[in-house]
């Protein structure tokens, strides 16, 4: 079974991204330098954003981009970002600050990540972890 863990290789605090594209690739592109997607991984995520719309956007302020497991997830995996100025996908959807990226192999690989997020939405964590300034803080806060 898939453990969550968070460690330097899968969370990344307060950065700077110029816009919702840039911000969904800083986030998609550590699931690629951890070898759980193929770097083509992160071109279908922006592909499903500009066709379907900004779906990845569940919570006020948390958006999880993620695609298909045949768009070249090799593995399952998760990153989280915090953003250091939150980024719109569009004038309907709150503006977001916390990305959850994710990949799976299979339709139900990835449910203790999803399990992770519906916990963080349903404890009010998300604008808590928005503010973390380093990864201690939000070992503290996810205990």
């Amino acid at each position: 079974m898939f453990q969550i863990e968070f460690n330097e290789k899968n969370v990344k605090l307060n950065i700077k991204a110029d816009g919702w594209e840039d911000a969904v690739r800083q986030g998609a592109q550590i699931l690629v330098d951890n070898g759980q997607v193929e770097p083509r991984y992160v071109d279908e995520i922006i592909k499903a954003i500009k066709k379907f719309g900004p779906y990845i956007v569940i919570s006020d302020g948390l958006a999880i981009p993620h695609t298909r497991p045949e768009n070249g997830a090799i593995d399952i995996g998760f990153s989280l970002i915090t953003l250091e100025e939150p980024v719109k996908f569009d004038e309907e959807t709150s503006p977001v600050n916390v990305m959850i990226c994710f990949s799976a192999v299979n339709g139900n690989s990835h449910l203790e990540i999803l399990r992770m997020i519906v916990n963080f939405v349903e404890e009010g964590k998300i604008e808590k972890i928005a503010k973390l300034q380093n990864i201690s803080e939000l070992l503290e806060l996810t205990k």
